[in-house]
This record gives C-alpha cells, sequence and structure tokens, in this order.
C-alpha cells in the first residue's frame, strides 16, 4: 500500500468502531516486529447498520497476521493471504467474519495513499481499515461501506480508553500450571513491549533522576496482591523495573476492589496474583515482564527466592513475612517488608528494611510472639474473623517509604549492607504533637554481645549450608545416605526440622501437621515428602549436631 498521497470524500456520520484490546496488542506486536518493513493483517469481527440512525457500528473481536513483511514503502495482501485468513475465520472464529484489514507504512506518517483506495475499491463488502506508522505512533481508520461511501471512525478499545498513541504496546500472555508442594500452581506470564518515537523517549528521560535503563534486567517479588501490593507494583512498573513477579494465594472479592488500585471489578472471583500481573503488564510506561503466580508463597520454597535481586513482602500475615525474611536471610537478599493495622481507632503501618547481609533479623525487630498464633493453628480450623480497615491515602504512604527504599536497592545506592532499619508510620491530622512523631525510625546494627535469635545460632553452629539433590520417588534410605555421607555420624536417623525451616503449610497445618520427618537408615518411600517445597534449607538434626542442608527434589 503505496503511493501518493491521495484525499478522498469522507462522510459525515462516523462509524462507531470498538476493538479488542488483544487486537490492538497483536497489531502492535505485527508492526513493531519488523518496524522498517510495511506489514499487514486482517481485522475479525462483526459489521451492522443501525436501521434508523443509519449509523454502522462495527466490533472487531481477533485479528489474523502471519510474518509476512513487504518492502520498506509497501505491502500486498495476496491471495494466498486472504485464504489462510478465511479458513482461520472459519475454523476459529464462529459467528465472526473478515471486516477489514490493518497495514502499517514504516517510513512514513499513516496516510491513505491512491493504492490504498483502489484497494478498498476492489472490496464488496462492509469493512473498516486501519494504517499505522510504527515510526511515527500515528494512526487512521475508515469504514467503507457497500457504495464506497467512506466514513470516519470513532474509535473505541473494549475496556479501556483509546489513545493518540494506542499502537505503541503490545501484549503477550504464556498460561502453564504445575505441582508444588503437593498443590497446585497457576501461572500466568505477562510481557508488554513499548515502542515509543524518540522525541517521546527524551520527554522520559526528563521526568526520572536515574535512568530507566539502570533497572532493566533487575528482578524483584511482591509477595501479595492486597491493597499495597497493588500500589507497590504500580510504582515499580511506572519506574522502569522490568521484572516482576507477584504471588497470592487468593482470589479478588468485591471488598477488595476500592482498595486495589490496579484492578477493577472484572477481576472479581479471579486469581489476584494473576489479575495484578496483567493489569501491571497493561499499565506500565515501558516495556517489561510481569509474572502472576497463584499460589501459597510458602508451598514454594525459600529456593524460588534465589533468583529475586530484592523481595517485597506487603502481606499481612505476620508468620509469612517472617517465613520469607529467614529464607531472604539465607540467601542473602535484600528483604522490605511492610504492612498496616490499627491501633486505638488510629491507623499505624510499619516499613522493615533487611539488606542482604543484614546482621539482625525480622525475628530479633519483632519477638518470636508470631509462634504463638501458629500453634493455635494446630488445634483450631475456625480462627476469628478479623477486620483490619484500611484507606488508599495511608496504605500509599507505606507504599511510597517502600518503594524508594527498593529503589535505592535496585540502583545500587545501598552502601550499608548490615544496619536494617525499622520505620513507623501513624495518621496524621490529630493535631501538633502527634504530627511530629509521625514517622519514627529505629536503627538495627551488630547483634549486642551473647545475644542472636535461632537463625544466626544454627547459622554459626553449622558453618556452612550443605546441598543435596534427591528425587523423592525413591526411598527414603538414599535420602538417609546422602546426609550420611556429608556428616558421618553413623546415626540411625537424621531428622528433618520443619518448625525451624517455617514449613508453614505442613508444619503448622491444621490437620495432620508434621513438626519434624525422620530421615532413617531403613526405610521406603515416604509420601509426605511430596508436600515439601522443590527446593527449600533445612535443619537436619543429628546425634552430634544441627545442620543446614540446602534439600533439592528433582523429580519431575
Amino acid at each position: 500500500m503505496d503511493g501518493k498521497r491521495t484525499e478522498r470524500a469522507v462522510s459525515d456520520q462516523k462509524a462507531d468502531v470498538i476493538i479488542e484490546e488483544e487486537v490492538i496488542d497483536a497489531i502492535s506486536q505485527m508492526i513493531h516486529r519488523t518496524p522498517k518493513k510495511e506489514c499487514g493483517g486482517f481485522l475479525i469481527g462483526n459489521a451492522a447498520q443501525d436501521s434508523i440512525t443509519g449509523t454502522w457500528h462495527v466490533h472487531i473481536r481477533k485479528f489474523y497476521w502471519e510474518e509476512r513483511a513487504g518492502t520498506d514503502s509497501s505491502f500486498q495482501f495476496t491471495a494466498e493471504y486472504a485464504v489462510n485468513a478465511f479458513l482461520h475465520v472459519k475454523r476459529c472464529c464462529p459467528g465472526s467474519h473478515i471486516i477489514g484489514n490493518v497495514h502499517s507504512h514504516a517510513q512514513f506518517q499513516a496516510f491513505w495513499s491512491a493504492v490504498d483506495f483502489e484497494m478498498m475499491r476492489q472490496e464488496r463488502s462492509n469493512s473498516v481499515y486501519l494504517v499505522v506508522s510504527p515510526r511515527y505512533g500515528t494512526w487512521e481508520a475508515v469504514f467503507k461501506d457497500m457504495d464506497f461511501k467512506l466514513h470516519a471512525c470513532d474509535v473505541r478499545i473494549a475496556g479501556a480508553e483509546a489513545g493518540a498513541c494506542m499502537f505503541n504496546r503490545s501484549l503477550t500472555r504464556e498460561d502453564r500450571e504445575y505441582q508444588e508442594g503437593g498443590q497446585l500452581v497457576q501461572e500466568a506470564v505477562f510481557r508488554a513491549e513499548r515502542h515509543y518515537t524518540e522525541t517521546q523517549r527524551n520527554e522520559f528521560d526528563k521526568r526520572f533522576l536515574h535512568s530507566v535503563q539502570e533497572l532493566k534486567g533487575k528482578k524483584i517479588l511482591i509477595a501479595g496482591a492486597g491493597n499495597i501490593g497493588n500500589l507497590l507494583t504500580e510504582y515499580a512498573v511506572n519506574n522502569g523495573v522490568s521484572d516482576i513477579t507477584i504471588v497470592d494465594k487468593d482470589i479478588y472479592q468485591y471488598c477488595n476492589i476500592p482498595r486495589s488500585s490496579m484492578v477493577g471489578e472484572a477481576a472479581v472471583q479471579r486469581p489476584k496474583a494473576i489479575e495484578l500481573a496483567k493489569a501491571a503488564a497493561r499499565k506500565s510506561s515501558f516495556s517489561v515482564e510481569v509474572r502472576g503466580i497463584n499460589a501459597d508463597i510458602c508451598n514454594l520454597g525459600w529456593g524460588f527466592l534465589k533468583q529475586f535481586d530484592l523481595v517485597l513482602s506487603p502481606v499481612d500475615s505476620a508468620a509469612v513475612r517472617q517465613y520469607m525474611d529467614r529464607g531472604c536471610r539465607l540467601y542473602h537478599i535484600p528483604h522490605i517488608t511492610c504492612g498496616t493495622s490499627v491501633i486505638n481507632e488510629d491507623f499505624t503501618g510499619n516499613v522493615i528494611f533487611l539488606p542482604a547481609d543484614s546482621a539482625v533479623d525480622l525475628e530479633y525487630i519483632w519477638g518470636n510472639g508470631y509462634r504463638k498464633a501458629l500453634e493455635k493453628r494446630r488445634s483450631c480450623s475456625d480462627l476469628p474473623e478479623e477486620t483490619q480497615a484500611q484507606v488508599m491515602s495511608f496504605s500509599a504512604q507505606i507504599a511510597g517509604i517502600t518503594m524508594d527504599l527498593a529503589l535505592k536497592v535496585l540502583l545500587g545506592k545501598c552502601e550499608d549492607t548490615v544496619t536494617a532499619w525499622k520505620y513507623v508510620q501513624n495518621s496524621v491530622g490529630n493535631g501538633f504533637l502527634r504530627d511530629k512523631g509521625a514517622l519514627r525510625t529505629y536503627k538495627y546494627g551488630r547483634l549486642p554481645e551473647g545475644q542472636g535469635g535461632e537463625l544466626y545460632r544454627a547459622l554459626a553452629e553449622a558453618g556452612e549450608i550443605r546441598r543435596i539433590e534427591f528425587d523423592r520417588s525413591r526411598p527414603k534410605r538414599e535420602l538417609w545416605e546422602k546426609l550420611e555421607e556429608l556428616f558421618r555420624e553413623k546415626t540411625a536417623s537424621y531428622r528433618l526440622n520443619l518448625e525451624w525451616s517455617l514449613n508453614l503449610p505442613v508444619a503448622y497445618a491444621t490437620d495432620g501437621a508434621y513438626a519434624k520427618i525422620e530421615v532413617p537408615e531403613n526405610c521406603g518411600t515416604d509420601p509426605v515428602l511430596m508436600k515439601l517445597p522443590r527446593e527449600h534449607i533445612y535443619l537436619v538434626e543429628g546425634d552430634r549436631k544441627d545442620y543446614l542442608v540446602e534439600l533439592c527434589f528433582t523429580d519431575k
């Protein structure tokens, strides 16, 4: 589609065109695949005319395209290409039809050439046409009826707002399911590619104190897709973090929607992590990969944390925050945990930053009161329902402090990798004296002489963390042989301490809890091992001393 720019008379009566978001994403993916060559594809949907007003209504549901490239100034819709599209619609899109096409202008602005109009004239059906310029970020749309009367188009994206640069993003999705810790895990990966003109990129560079390129390749984990999890995800993608994983085991309820800034009512009754990941990829102003995992983070194991440059845990469970921190300390990963609550009818919140080589852990800062709550889980499945009021404005303060710290870590601006910090935020507006103390900061350096929690005692005694690979479908005596080869205690049995290793779904289960797992010299297969995460660090008890072992299960 090339030639000299040509004007044609266009009707004053606009056609109403609705395009599904996935069509926009597919068109963007096509035109930016070979941006210096023209390309094209077929629009699939339905068109109808209002019998009273005469307005044409078009709904574009799907898009068919193949990896065909033209020249830098032309593209041809061949008969073979059209037949392939027709067969695809017949096979995969019942009730829909080919209702037009899209082609790109690789080197020019979006406009209608004489060749374009001739292509339209040859079509005998009611059709909508789009021309898009990946270089200039411009596009034009026109609807042609069977009488070759042209109508300007009022284009809307289903469920979103149409913008002048709506073809500067392409979004793909990849889904998979697998077993982890004896539970089904659902995972969806959303990849968004953003394409900007040089002028637009320069405008972005003026708005940041850091270069977005500095964050490219940085991987963060956000455990929790609630109120603060939504805010942290929003801040992360719009600051240029390029690789984000979100884990949450719950689904969105109606009561969550007013407190979830990234998702809307369509997310209700759907997995939180996956819906938030999808929203983040759509909203991100930069190229990003967002992974949503619908699972209990404690089923994934501490080994899951090794891939990340930073872990954020905005969860409402003290036990899970402790679980996350112990894993981070063992693998030397920076960890920021945060949350909110209500005390004496006033909002309060905390942010605790523990750098990669923090000299203290969360248990030292908090104490071990969380263990009492875990013990209750063993004896009572009917936990009392608690009301935790939250407001977006207060949560935004907590999320803001957290993200400021997160960016400092990711940009390498933390010179002190030992000192931990706790920030306590109280609600403001209760008078000058109270407001003065709204934010308090606490510093945790080296542990006092003779003090230390169970984590640091175990690290001091074990000396190093050994690694063992084991196939859980094999007899457990083979695991004993591997342990014996490492530690040579000549004991009849070693024990995996699940309480120390914070295997919350197993050690603290309401029914059938296992505080320890025996690994005896003579034993067959053990189905309980299937409940453990694929890669985790355990305190292994021998008769003479205790050891720290990274246990990796190799079964498929």
